[in-house]
């Protein structure tokens, strides 16, 4: 195989810390991570979940960087910092534009070793970690994946939760926590990944600086623990309220260094699409012509259904999952799911399905490389957990496994008796049996001296200092033009992109819906890839999946949109069958029912899920009867049965077409190609319509309601109001009130993370959401709250929103806003696809190719005065809808 990245560079520093480099220049961006030899597997029981406890104590400040300080200082410099704990490791990042890069630096080395952790710190993020658990109880499938954890592995400390139990969550004392930092975090136990636009060796020298003298301490002992053999099927059933059952079962697995895990990655391309390469996940979908698609989705008996490595640093599993369709008993579905596990173990994969299954797998390694994070995670976690070495070989070792290595791994590993399964089964309504806490969250105000979080406007940080800001789209190299057909076509080439993105947006979205038939637009543009002229669904599946391809069509609210994901070789065959879907679909019978099945699956789920509830009622309330921003997106269980083969032809007929359509192609591409295959493969293509209007509406009257759910922990809350359009002169100041008040999609702190999160420990997520639309968008807020402190937090939030109003952002808060914004679009706009979309909203708006450059001078234009002006005018607490979902008020709380 010639090789198409170059290989990582590592280092070691002389106290053992790795030092891993890989250069990525198509955006000014560098994503910066630690990652340490230390997750659940290292807890016991009485202390599970410390690991992730010591995760979220990690962002609360040392002397050098004060509680906020580093909150502060990553938001002044445009970056997002975060974290993740999983099961054998736990990883610090910095994405930032890489001006900045050194910052990111600064701040690993310095809490590598320099945390303090405060009494009532720990009490408070306790109460913000319990509200992380309570949030994960709600979904049925956290209790089912617990109860399979703790059955697949007897003694091996897999089967500690990763957020551990509530009890032990708890009892985490900071003096714990203290202990578990002092033993595991230190340079010998930890690497470092830099990925991005910056100098390997300018970077270690940064790195030598900035933690070549920390000590190396002791070296981690090895686990001591293991895993006896299973010499049986293993079975547990979870039984709670819920919406659909659900399978979860594993193979015992080796290792992820063992050189039989590519094997099993090819085997499981094979039986159901290839998985992703990264921990983060994405990489395009593909694998609708896998054994368990074929032969058990398009056989009607599941929704969806998943199989997969997951390679841990010791023995892992072979995962697969499934929903069954209604009516489908668990013993059909376990016979068709068993079935195909078993043919694989009794019969050579094909020529054919092994070509298709390397061609995904090949493919889905290289589109986890667009992007500096996602390279970053990648060799992150191979490092930790099987050697650094291993993710340069990853593509070579997977191209010399050979058909007969997966007819051997499959009957060493897929034996019955190396198997668990698990069910989750919903029980009837009214029938769970609930254990009622007798533990309390502690309220705001019990812990007294708890450190305030530092605002940027009671302790002034420095702004950052550091080289000219560089380009972000460089208007140059975008080529835009008007094809014949009326489409627009947006070019971005970019060679280190390893690959080609193309997205076809169309004014064709949920909007158009017919009153009672909520869902069309969605529905049909699912089934644009089932079926065509030329090709049937399978036949499409067949095609795609044998060029590694992702090819999909959503709708969202205003706009429907078809990409293509693939490699730069195969764009040719990719626009053709990309065109061939949006142009010519056949809308089969058969397709039809099963994905109005699925379809219903998941309305059924979103029914179910407290802030799915919330956010629909709130839709449903500030939008009257009849509006197009009304109903929702994915249909309802009253209109999706209605809706017929015709409705579908007739809504592709009078929406799918070049009018108001923008084409954007991003990656490894050749203008001129590019623009001579679209023009074959859309030749003829008409029909469509530009951008519509859509009527505002009147504030609605203040409401509030609850919408009461069985057997949930946590209590969602909604809130907000109909707005102006994104053209309307208002419409960047309530975009930065958004962002100011809680985040709008963006990891900038906010007022909400900083006085509702920090001060009063009352959620684990919150955020304010606010976005571009033809008509009235809605400035919304939400959050997920315990029950018992529900009425405090609907009174911190009323509070929060009047001070909008009442008060001027005090400059300095005004000022890190500014200083953010004119630095995160670097971070923003590093994948292709959120180029892609970025450029298609530019021109859907009519914003102008200089915009994401310009978007910074927009921003300081705006005032303080401004901004409280048009909160004043619009974010009136004593006018909006408020939403809530969960426990009835006299539920017993789980």
């Amino acid at each position: 195989m010639a090789r198409i990245f170059e290989p990582t560079r590592v280092d070691r520093l002389s106290n053992g810390l790795q030092v891993l480099t890989r250069e990525l220049h198509h955006a000014p961006v560098a994503s910066v991570m630690v990652w340490y030899g230390v997750g659940s597997r290292n807890e016991v029981p009485g202390k599970t979940g410390i690991s992730h406890f010591l995760e979220h104590m990690m962002f609360k400040g040392t002397p050098r960087f004060p509680y906020g300080v580093l909150e502060e200082g990553t938001k002044r410099r445009g970056g997002m910092w975060n974290a993740f704990t999983s099961y054998d490791f736990t990883a610090y990042f910095e994405v930032l534009p890489s001006r900045h890069l050194e910052f990111g630096l600064e701040v690993e080395s310095d809490r590598m070793v320099n945390m303090v952790f405060d009494r009532d710190l720990t009490v408070r993020e306790r109460g913000i970690i319990v509200s992380e658990r309570e949030g994960a109880e709600n979904r049925p499938t956290t209790w089912l994946m617990e109860a399979f954890m703790a059955e697949a592995y007897r003694e091996f400390p897999y089967r500690h939760p990763v957020l551990g139990s509530m009890e032990d969550i708890r009892a985490t004392t900071a003096e714990v926590l203290t202990e578990h930092y002092r033993r595991y975090y230190r340079p010998n136990n930890a690497a470092l990944v830099v990925v991005g636009d910056m100098d390997p060796d300018r970077l270690l020298s940064l790195a030598e600086k900035h933690f070549g003298h920390l000590p190396a301490g002791d070296l981690v002992a090895p686990l001591a623990a293991s895993e006896p053999e299973q010499r049986g099927e293993r079975r547990v059933i979870v039984r709670r309220p819920g919406p659909n059952p659900y399978i979860m079962s594993g193979y015992k697995i080796p290792g992820a260094s063992d050189p039989d895990l590519s094997a099993l990655t090819l085997l499981a391309a094979v039986l159901s699409g290839s998985p992703s390469f990264s921990p983060l996940g994405g990489g395009g979908s593909m694998g609708r012509s896998s054994r368990l698609y074929r032969n058990v989705v398009n056989k009607g008996l599941a929704t969806s259904a998943n199989g997969y490595p997951w390679s841990l640093q010791y023995p892992g599993l072979f995962m697969l999952s499934a929903s069954p369709v209604p009516g489908v008993t668990p013993e059909r579905l376990e016979e068709a799911l068993f079935g195909e596990v078993e043919r694989l173990r009794q019969e050579p994969v094909s020529q054919d399905e092994f070509a298709r299954a390397m061609k995904q797998v090949r493919a889905k390694y290289i589109y986890g490389m667009e992007s500096g994070m996602n390279q970053a995670v990648m060799l992150g976690s191979t490092a930790i957990t099987q050697g650094v070495e291993k993710f340069d070989r990853a593509l070579e070792e997977l191209e010399a496994v050979t058909p007969e290595d997966l007819l051997r791994v499959a009957q060493r590993y897929l034996d019955p008796d190396r198997r668990t399964v698990g069910w989750f089964l919903p029980e009837a309504k009214g029938s769970a049996t609930v254990a009622v806490s007798t533990s309390r969250q502690e309220p705001a105000g019990e812990t007294g001296s708890t450190p305030e979080y530092q605002r940027a406007a009671d302790r002034p940080v420095e702004r950052p200092q550091a080289g000219k800001r560089s380009p972000i789209l460089d208007q140059e190299r975008i080529l835009r033009k008007v094809l014949p057909n009326g489409a627009t076509l947006l070019i971005y080439p970019a060679a280190t992109i390893p690959s080609a993105f193309v997205r076809v947006q169309m004014e064709a979205g949920a909007r158009f819906d017919p009153v009672g038939k909520a869902g069309l637009a969605q529905l049909t543009a699912q089934l644009l890839t089932r079926g065509s002229e030329t090709f049937s669904a399978e036949e499409l599946a067949v095609k795609t999946d044998a060029l590694g391809m992702s090819v999909r069509v959503d709708a969202g609210r205003e706009t429907a949109v078809a990409t293509l994901k693939c490699l730069p070789e195969d764009l040719g065959s990719g626009l053709e069958i990309l065109a061939e879907v949006v142009r010519r679909p056949t809308f089969p019978q058969d397709e039809l029912d099963r994905m109005r099945e699925r379809m219903l699956v998941g309305v059924r789920e979103a029914n179910n899920d407290t802030r799915s509830m919330a956010a629909r009622r709130l839709s449903e309330t500030i939008y009257p009867e009849g509006h197009p921003y009304r109903s929702p997106v994915n249909g309802s269980e009253e209109s999706l049965p209605i809706i017929t083969p015709e409705d579908l032809a007739a809504f592709h007929q009078q929406y799918y077409g070049p009018t108001g359509a923008v084409i954007t192609v991003v990656g490894s591409v050749e203008p001129t190609r590019v623009e001579a295959a679209l023009a074959q493969a859309f030749d003829g293509w008409s029909g469509g319509q530009g951008r519509q209007p859509v009527d505002s509406v009147p504030v609605p009257a203040a409401t509030r309601m609850h919408v009461p759910l069985e057997g949930k922990s946590q209590t969602d809350i909604a809130l907000g109001w109909p707005l102006v359009d994104r053209s309307h002169p208002d419409y960047l100041a309530l975009d930065l009130l958004a962002t100011l008040f809680g985040g709008n999609g963006t990891p900038a702190s906010s007022r909400l993370f900083r006085d509702v999160r920090e001060k009063h420990g009352l959620s684990y997520y919150q955020f304010a959401s606010f976005g571009g639309a033809t008509g009235p968008a809605a400035w919304t807020v939400h959050i997920g709250v315990n029950p018992a402190r529900l009425e405090f937090a609907v009174e911190t939030l009323r509070a929060e929103l009047k001070r909008l109003a009442d008060e001027p952002v005090p400059s300095e808060e005004m000022e890190s806003l500014k200083d953010f914004l004119e630095d995160y679009p670097a971070v923003q706009h590093e994948s292709p696809e959120r180029v892609a979309a970025r450029l298609a909203e530019i021109e859907r708006f009519n914003l102008g190719l200089d915009y994401v450059d310009q978007y910074p001078k927009l921003v300081a234009a705006l005032t303080s005065d401004q901004l409280q002006t048009v909160a004043a005018r619009y974010l009136r607490p004593e006018q909006m809808v408020l939403i809530t979902a969960g426990p009835a008020p006299d539920e017993p709380k789980l």
